[in-house]
């Protein structure tokens, strides 16, 4: 069962290499808010709600970034990383007040067909991974897929600001 976990597990991590071109381009809108007057508004949803205290809080924690609240008050030196395991109801009406705003944002979720965001990042994780015996599957690995793309961002990021402070 390992080895094909492992598998796998490698095969999302591929999927999510092919996005580099998009991944960089999110770097990039993020860092802007980072380097300018703005911050950085970190909001999940479903199994990636647990995400939001770890890019906003931990020793690699996004620069100038917080969690997104009701109370949270953003305006157009601000982006938003948008995180979420199945494009919903909740995240396609976050969204829809977000635009609505003129607010920019990085949507990293499963695709889906209705997806129209420009800045969005496919988590490839759509099914679980490990075949049981009885033809059932295990193991959907929603977090590390995100951990993965976080520390790409993350070291994308760091190297645009530590360039802009050289």
């Amino acid at each position: 069962m390992i080895k094909i976990f492992n598998t796998q597990l490698n095969g999302v991590f591929q999927k999510i290499n092919n996005q580099e071109t998009e991944i960089d381009i999110a770097a990039r809108l993020l860092a802007q808010a980072i380097l300018g007057e703005g911050k950085v508004y970190v909001k999940g949803f479903g199994d990636l709600k647990y995400f939001e205290e770890f890019a906003t809080s931990s020793a690699e924690r996004l620069p100038d970034s917080e969690k997104l609240i009701t109370e949270s008050v953003i305006d157009k030196t601000d982006r938003v990383l948008l995180m979420a395991d199945v494009y919903d109801d909740a995240v396609i009406e976050y969204i829809a007040d977000l635009d609505q705003q003129d607010i920019d944002y990085v949507l990293i979720c499963n695709k889906d067909e209705r997806i129209s965001s420009m800045n969005f990042i496919d988590l490839s994780t759509p099914r679980a991974l490990v075949p049981t015996e009885d033809f059932s599957r295990i193991i959907t690995p929603h977090m590390m897929a995100m951990n993965y793309i976080y520390y790409i961002l993350y070291a994308t990021i760091k190297e645009m600001i530590d360039d802009e402070n050289a």
